[in-house]
């Protein structure tokens, strides 16, 4: 096993390491800041593995099968359990995410995969290259995250959620026109004929 997806399993693991830290945080009753200082540092130690691991990957020779496949669903159940625990769990004044911030991102994600399986189910070769709306989408998302455990106001925040959730509206309908194109050029969308 490669040290890059060694890497990538450990992210894995700090998903419930963070979300246990955020219920922590909100179960003492004092609401004691060294959980929420620990919950920011394992969220930057997984946002800092991503990078790593990705690096070992590229300049080390150290892509595997298995780490291709588990790098992006380490990615997503970070960003999702820091969302729906954050949309639950206020931290110290700031309220938590409003609702449609993380149903969008999430949304999104749900709609491409099936939209992917789809294409996959016809056949259809796709190429997967992300699009500069998801990576900023992304990226908002995660200073939103970072926003909320530093304690950073509420506009601010707000103003975050409502550029990722913008940019990945935008994203979501680049896709979806992508994949009915696709599925257009290879007759999946015409009528059988008898």
């Amino acid at each position: 096993m490669t040290w890059a997806t060694r890497i990538t399993i450990l992210r894995l693991i700090l998903v419930p390491v963070f979300v246990t830290l955020i219920i922590t945080y909100d179960d003492t009753n004092k609401r004691e800041e060294f959980w929420r200082w620990a919950a920011l540092a394992v969220f930057v130690i997984a946002g800092l593995s991503d990078a790593l691991d990705g690096y070992l990957a590229r300049h080390w020779n150290q892509g595997s099968a298995l780490g291709a496949l588990l790098d992006p669903i380490a990615d997503k159940l970070l960003l999702f359990s820091a969302l729906v625990t954050l949309s639950l769990i206020p931290i110290g004044h700031l309220h938590p995410f409003p609702v449609w911030f993380p149903a969008i991102i999430i949304s999104r994600d749900a709609l491409l995969l099936g939209g992917y399986a789809v294409l996959r189910h016809f056949h259809v070769p796709v190429a997967i290259r992300p699009h500069w709306t998801g990576k900023w989408s992304t990226f908002f998302t995660l200073f939103a995250i970072g926003a909320v455990l530093l304690k950073v106001s509420d506009d601010l925040t707000l103003t975050l959620c409502a550029l990722g959730a913008g940019t990945a509206l935008i994203c979501t309908i680049i896709y979806v026109r992508k994949g009915l194109q696709l599925l257009t050029h290879s007759g999946h969308t015409t009528p059988k004929t008898s």
